[in-house]
């Protein structure tokens, strides 16, 4: 692969990963560009907000990109801090205020149904994250009804420049509407803001930020006690244009690369993925995988861990049939941080890599779905990298097993799934640990023709 010289490290602590954005906004000197599926406003986004405005007040320089569909944060909470000079907001391409997010999606299902996914956050165009993780407490292990296991990749070096290319071809676009167009920010309600969220006395949130900024992941990573990573990267992004086109008639470059990746492949494959709906295409270059006599593993969530139990209707469907072709399949157990921890904080998997002949890595926003491939926009980057991708192949196979279930086909081709973790041995033979109505929305699911929509 011919690419970039570049510097990484991983982040697969939410909390690390907090920490390392929390850092990078407070050492930014020029500029600081973030784009975003979604916008909470909890701990995580308050504190980056914060973390913002106090860089805006330095001079930097401020480009917001969000999607709305699943922002929660009201218009005039993320317009407040538009209200600075030095900070500019987008919405790309968002709903009409004058109607709700149903109407919405019964008059104008055509466009709205198309999402801008992708995530970036770069400091001064030498710096960035890539990965999975938006702006809201369950990406970065702050208390929430769920932990969602996510990963991201610290960048640094000429492939940052890619990814800052990436950006503007989304903020320049037609469809990226500054946020003052529906919702004018006020420059003393940003001033009466900052005031109150350092009034209150929240120790939780504070605990937070300190914890954050004061990892001891990022302190020995700063330190040489964990190693940073060399290797050669190239990112890939797709076009806006993606958007305006049907669904199905592409370009799928993200899709391709990683495929294309997968397919470069000569030993073994291991593949992250909160959601797994690859089509008969995909299920095909699996098989074929598979045919050729490499290792291919598929790591994802269970139906009791999935935050999303109607797209497992038709995962279950693929799972079955790549199950006889020899390929593993791993599921998350939601109740695994209880059993080898003793928390109650049910495990809900975001991840998105995948990890080739223990050589190289495809780190994206990604999933293995329609909904990912055809129909939204995402951002991916290839790597070749043998000791990151070494080290963290080993890694998994190290600290995965008390998290998850092997699923094996049975003699009669249905799934069996086996746990051998914290000390003890269990086998199921229905889908674990969950309830009737996620099995009863399965299996309803399963059935509907809805599959390009998951």
């Amino acid at each position: 692969m011919s690419g970039n010289q570049v510097v990484l490290a991983p982040l697969g602590n939410g909390n690390d990963a907090l920490g390392a954005r929390l850092r990078m906004i407070e050492q930014a000197e020029a500029s600081i560009d973030l784009k975003t599926f979604l916008i909470k406003p909890d701990t995580a986004g308050a504190l980056i907000w914060l973390a913002l405005y106090d860089a805006a007040e330095r001079g930097v320089k401020i480009r917001l990109l969000y999607d709305d569909v699943f922002t929660s944060a009201r218009d005039e909470e993320i317009a407040t801090l538009d209200a600075h000079p030095n900070v500019e907001i987008r919405a790309f391409n968002p709903l009409s205020r004058n109607s709700t997010l149903a109407v919405n999606f019964l008059l104008d299902f055509r466009r709205v149904n198309r999402r801008m996914h992708n995530k970036a956050f770069i400091v001064d165009g030498a710096l960035a994250i890539v990965g999975g993780r938006n702006i809201a407490d369950e990406y970065y292990q702050i208390e929430t009804e769920s932990e969602f296991a996510d990963f991201d990749l610290f960048v640094a070096g000429p492939p940052v420049e890619q990814i800052s290319d990436a950006f503007d071809l989304f903020w320049n676009d037609e469809w990226a509407v500054p946020v003052e167009s529906f919702t004018r920010g006020d420059s003393t309600l940003l001033s009466e803001a900052v005031t109150v969220l350092r009034a209150v006395p929240d120790a939780p949130a504070s605990k937070v930020y300190r914890g954050a900024v004061n990892s001891q992941y990022l302190r020995d990573l700063r330190e040489g006690m964990k190693p940073s990573y060399r290797g050669a990267a190239y990112v890939v992004t797709d076009d806006p244009e993606k958007l305006r086109r049907p669904p199905g008639q592409g370009p799928f470059k993200v899709g391709n690369a990683f495929y294309n990746t997968l397919l470069s492949a000569k030993r073994e494959v291991l593949i992250v993925t909160p959601y797994f709906v690859p089509e008969d295409y995909g299920a095909d270059i699996f098989e074929r995988l598979v045919s050729r006599g490499l290792r291919v593993r598929i790591i994802t969530n269970s139906l009791a861990s999935t935050n999303h139990a109607y797209v497992h209707g038709s995962y279950a469907k693929y799972r079955n049939r790549l199950l006889e072709s020899g390929i593993e399949f791993i599921e998350v157990r939601a109740d695994a941080p209880l059993i080898a921890e003793g928390s109650r904080t049910p495990l809900v998997l975001h991840s998105k890599l995948a990890i080739i002949d223990a050589e190289r890595l495809f780190v994206s926003s990604t999933n293995i779905d329609p909904r990912s491939i055809r129909q939204n926009t995402e951002i991916g980057m290839i790597i070749e990298s043998p000791q990151l991708a070494s080290d963290m192949l080993n890694q998994w196979n190290a600290e995965v097993g008390d998290y998850v279930f092997d699923v094996v086909a049975g003699p009669g081709g249905e799934p069996i799934w086996r746990y051998e973790g914290a000390g003890i041995s269990e086998i199921y033979y229905d889908e674990p640990n969950a309830g009737f109505v996620r099995k009863l929305i399965a299996r309803l699911t399963g059935w509907l023709p809805i599959e390009q929509q998951l």
